[in-house]
C-alpha cells in the first residue's frame, strides 16, 4: 500500500498520456485506410512469372553422355528395416 502511495504522481502520468493517445486517435485520426501499392497486384502473379521461367528452361541431354558424368560414383546406402512405433501414439502409456 505504501508503493501504491509513493508511485501515485508516475501513475497518474501513465493514465493522462493513455488518455491523451486515446482522445488523439478518436478525433484526429481518419478512418479510411491507405491503399498499400501490393493490393493491386493479383495473389500469385509472381508464381506464374516463375513458372513461365521454368519453361523456357533447357537441358543440354549431351551432359548426361559426358565423361565427367559418368565418372559420377554413387555412394547411397541402404536404410534398414525398423520396428515401428505404438499402434496408436495417442493412447495412454500401458495399453499398447
Amino acid at each position: 500500500m505504501k508503493t501504491l502511495l509513493k508511485s501515485k504522481g508516475v501513475l497518474a502520468i501513465i493514465a493522462i498520456f493513455i488518455a491523451a493517445v486515446f482522445s488523439y486517435n478518436s478525433f484526429f485520426s481518419s478512418d479510411t485506410v491507405p491503399a498499400s501499392s501490393q493490393a493491386s497486384i493479383p495473389v500469385g502473379d509472381d508464381l506464374l512469372k516463375i513458372f513461365e521461367e521454368l519453361q523456357r528452361v533447357t537441358l543440354d541431354r549431351s551432359v548426361l553422355s559426358s565423361p565427367g558424368f559418368l565418372l559420377l560414383a554413387d555412394f547411397t546406402t541402404s536404410i534398414p528395416q525398423q520396428t515401428t512405433g505404438r499402434p496408436n501414439p495417442f493412447d495412454l502409456i500401458g495399453r499398447d
